[in-house]
């Protein structure tokens, strides 16, 4: 986001524009010519009347630091003008200046924020005690956000992973251990099979003498369906196969459910799109409760190892359980269990927290 500090004195050219990143409050240098949107940021040009694009230098190092970010090459200096300038050291050893083309500023730029290794997607955390907390259980959570959810939920997951692939390697490796082009292909040969049931199964009509049923305002004959509407969808899974690049598997299903005919709430959701979904969850959950809330690593199971620290055990865990996501799951529950956590409380203060904002 973009605030704004005008000066009451009139001066306009100590009016300041401060582009600031939203996940870790980190204030950037950006210079450009005219104002426009990048993702969570605004960037207002050098055109905007509201000033000059300027940040209080003092703080960033700090800043990108708990962000994540390298600062061992970087300082700043102050200028005979009164301002400052950041400055990093080349690799020649020689101290140059900090432009809009430093890597840090492209990544605001690209992605909208500093990449913040050290937030592990907190919010999955607290979805996933909601889920716990539902009626019924997390299983019956998870069912009733209905079966478009799993595609609408693994595209937004895929066209991130496409965003990362080759600026930021760890995390796509991460969020690509239950979110991959296996699990895509399952869900699309899932989809087929039950269309085929549903496509099957529907109330025949005749013409002419031959059956016919209807599928989404289109008729196909009985013996038409696996040719006329099911063929279609298996060409566009061996697109799916053949991707060899992050982006193009996103673009290979986002088409496969753009063709999906039939998108109902009745559908099941795929077992294997539910066993990563659970996955995910686990592995994100218990990053925060290592990381945030004191927890230690629970006893009594395969991985626990004296001495050796919670994240690298479930590092381990989560590498042996990548193909069955409901294991690292029930790790998950261990662990909440073995250190005394209160779901209903967390919850209660993250909502305070919240309305206090």
């Amino acid at each position: 986001m973009a605030t704004i500090n005008n000066n009451v004195s009139g001066n306009k050219s100590a009016n300041q524009t401060k582009v600031v990143c939203p996940v870790c409050g980190t204030e950037f240098d950006v210079l450009a010519e005219h104002q426009h949107q990048e993702r969570n940021v605004t960037v207002l040009g050098l055109d905007s009347g509201l000033g000059t694009i300027a940040l209080p230098v003092s703080k960033r190092g700090e800043a990108l630091q708990k962000a994540g970010i390298d600062t061992s090459k970087y300082f700043s200096i102050q200028l005979p003008t009164g301002g400052e300038q950041m400055m990093k050291m080349g690799d020649d050893g020689k101290a140059v200046p900090v432009s809009s083309d430093d890597p840090v500023i492209q990544a605001i730029m690209g992605a909208g924020t500093v990449p913040n290794r050290r937030l592990f997607r907190r919010w999955i955390m607290s979805q996933v005690f909601h889920g716990l907390m539902g009626r019924g259980g997390f299983a019956n959570w998870l069912k009733w956000h209905g079966y478009k959810y799993q595609w609408e939920m693994t595209l937004e997951e895929l066209r991130v992973q496409a965003k990362l692939y080759g600026k930021d390697m760890e995390n796509f490796c991460v969020r690509n251990r239950w979110f991959d082009k296996a699990l895509c292909i399952g869900m699309a040969e899932d989809y087929i099979r039950q269309l085929r049931k549903d496509a099957h199964g529907r109330p025949t009509h005749k013409c002419k003498g031959v059956s016919y049923v209807t599928v989404e305002h289109r008729h196909y004959f009985v013996s038409d369906i696996d040719r006329k509407l099911l063929l279609p969808l298996y060409s566009i899974i061996s697109d799916i196969r053949s991707a060899t690049t992050p982006q193009a598997l996103y673009v290979a299903v986002r088409a496969f459910w753009d063709a999906c005919p039939v998108k109902s709430w009745g559908y099941e959701q795929c077992r294997e799109w539910k066993d990563a979904y659970k996955g995910m969850g686990a592995y994100a959950t218990m990053q925060n409760l290592f990381r945030f809330h004191g927890c230690t690593f629970p006893k009594g199971n395969d991985f626990y190892e004296s001495g050796t620290g919670a994240l690298e055990l479930l590092e381990r865990a989560a590498e042996r359980y990548k193909a069955e996501g409901w294991r690292l799951f029930g790790l998950m529950k261990q662990c909440i269990g073995s250190n005394g956590i209160d779901i209903e409380a967390k919850m209660k203060q993250w909502a305070a927290a919240k309305a206090g904002c």
